[in-house]
């Protein structure tokens, strides 16, 4: 809640008159501090359910059982930072001042969008996506690349996961997993808390920023290097996880989780 949210429930239900600075004050003397609110996906009932109904079919998998799964997602980088707003603390009157402005570039200063896909033992290629990112190309990815490091490294019997974005549920990708044999892991929508290649993505993103790619050349090297240079230790503790996830979405009912 904020100070003005409990100013006006104060006001309603005693006969306390507090203004709202002080119980701004008040706040901050017992460490609720201003902070920007986390930004989590709203989660509809429906899909709540589903994520529940996972967690509680999942969550007594073993290591082993995890281990047959190839996780896999698509992601966008970008050379100058994220998308999102940054915060400064500033006076009104610096509000233009260098340190306190971000500076922007004309078309974002570019973007790369790659798949990858990892597994308990590793890593798989990441690949970079050119173009727009049709269930076409979606199926040459899956050809190409998936399958023939899927099968060389985890056999014929691997299960995939992919999320439910549309090019990934359309018939033409069902169809060439079904004729492939391919298992696919059936997953709840808005759950990229429960895809622990997520958190490979947040390591690649902190690269970058240590990097400073200058062109978007050098933004894909860096990506290239920052993925293969993820250890199997790294991949093994992730997907270990997924019964603590598991719990986690049991526990919060089906609200997102903090992985």
């Amino acid at each position: 809640m904020t100070a003005v949210e409990i100013q006006r429930e104060l006001s309603l239900c005693t006969d306390l008159c507090l203004s709202v600075r002080t119980i701004r004050r008040r706040l901050t003397e017992f460490g609720h501090n201003g902070r920007l609110a986390r930004k989590k996906p709203f989660v509809s009932r429906k899909n709540r359910q589903a994520r529940m109904r996972f967690a509680r079919e999942h969550l007594h998998w073993t290591s082993e059982d995890w281990s047959k799964v190839l996780f896999s997602d698509e992601s966008k980088f970008n050379r100058l930072g994220s998308d999102g707003p940054r915060y400064v603390r500033r006076r009104p009157s610096e509000e233009f001042d260098p340190k306190c402005i971000r500076g922007t570039v004309k078309g974002g200063g570019g973007s790369v969008m790659v798949w990858g896909a990892m597994r308990r033992d590793g890593i798989d290629p990441v690949h970079r996506i050119e173009g727009i990112m049709d269930k076409n190309v979606y199926v040459d990815i899956l050809k190409s690349v998936m399958q023939p490091y899927a099968r060389n490294f985890m056999g014929q019997d691997y299960i995939f996961q992919h999320d439910n974005d549309p090019k990934h549920t359309s018939a033409l990708v069902r169809t060439w997993l079904s004729s492939e044999n391919v298992e696919v892991l059936e997953w709840p929508a808005q759950s990229p808390d429960l895809n622990p290649i997520e958190n490979l993505w947040i390591d690649v993103n902190e690269a970058i920023k240590r990097g400073k790619p200058k062109n978007i050349k050098e933004l894909y090297e860096t990506i290239e290097n920052a993925w293969y240079d993820i250890p199997i230790e790294r991949c093994q503790k992730l997907v270990d996880s997924m019964p603590r996830r598991c719990a986690a979405v049991i526990k919060s009912e089906g609200y997102p989780i903090k992985y």
